[in-house]
């Protein structure tokens, strides 16, 4: 699947979200990400990855909003406007967008480290991250180890990353992890019947709010970057101490003053 273009890549995602399993991501991620917004203020509002005609900001009410799609259909009225561009290459200024929603890039991204990164520049000081991404141990990530052999199809062929894994990066890019959420329980299956017999387990688990659903939202922000000047090391005073010591203002030397005799010419 990495090996696939943009526009192609693009396409694959807009079809499986149209599917039963992908309708219901999209719902539970819109609903995670609607819940965030109306906590977060901010003036530009930015989206990465997604589908064009369900953008997760649509709910935002910031006065400007951007989705960054990589191709695909594109339709004829969106919810905001729509930016052709790489997930690793974003056209915007340096510290420049409030709020930056990355729905799954780094899963299906081909550079997963350069979105990070340009994620990382594009935020303001103090701007936040919401990240969605699959999680590797609940019943969505079982079903990838068995079947992605056999599937060729997103979500299985996607990169399925630990939360954990995410915050390491995160603590090297100048982002500091606030929270992670959680959602839909519920078995990567398509079946009603199938899905009515754990529905009484499902609402449970979500009740809790354990950290076995299928996909995630990391919330982070970008710290300001400030130089603290620290102490020197007592240690290093010794080195090169004759080069550095000066005599101090209150003993200095008064130069000697010699009496020449007149003589007469």
């Amino acid at each position: 699947m990495f090996r696939l273009g943009l526009d192609e890549r693009q396409r694959a995602w807009d079809l499986w979200a149209e599917s039963p399993l992908g309708h219901r991501v999209q719902f539970e991620e819109r609903r995670i990400a609607r819940r965030e917004l109306r906590r977060l203020f901010g003036q530009v509002v930015l989206q990465v990855g997604g589908t064009p005609g369900f953008p997760l900001i649509a709910d935002s009410i910031a006065p400007m909003r951007f989705h960054v799609v990589f191709g695909g259909d594109l339709p004829a009225s969106p919810h905001c406007p729509l930016i052709l561009a790489e997930d690793h290459l974003l056209p915007f200024p340096s510290d420049s967008v409030d709020i930056l929603v990355l729905q799954h890039s780094l899963d299906v991204s081909s550079h997963p480290h350069q979105v990070l990164r340009e994620v990382e520049r594009v935020l303001r000081p103090g701007g936040r991250l919401l990240l969605f991404g699959f999680n590797p141990n609940s019943s969505w990530g079982i079903r990838r180890l068995i079947g992605s052999w056999f599937d060729a199809n997103i979500p299985w062929r996607a990169r399925f990353m630990r939360h954990s894994q995410i915050e390491d990066w995160c603590h090297l890019l100048n982002l500091s992890p606030e929270l992670t959420r959680y959602a839909v329980y519920s078995l990567p299956v398509v079946k009603k019947k199938i899905r009515a017999m754990f529905k009484t387990i499902e609402f449970g688990i979500a009740k809790r709010e354990w950290h076995i659903g299928a996909v995630y939202c990391l919330r982070a922000k970008k710290e300001r970057s400030a130089y603290i000047q620290g102490k020197p090391s007592p240690l290093v005073s010794f080195a090169g101490v004759r080069s550095r010591l000066k005599p101090a203002g209150n003993f200095r030397r008064k130069p000697a003053l010699h009496l020449v005799p007149k003589s007469d010419v």
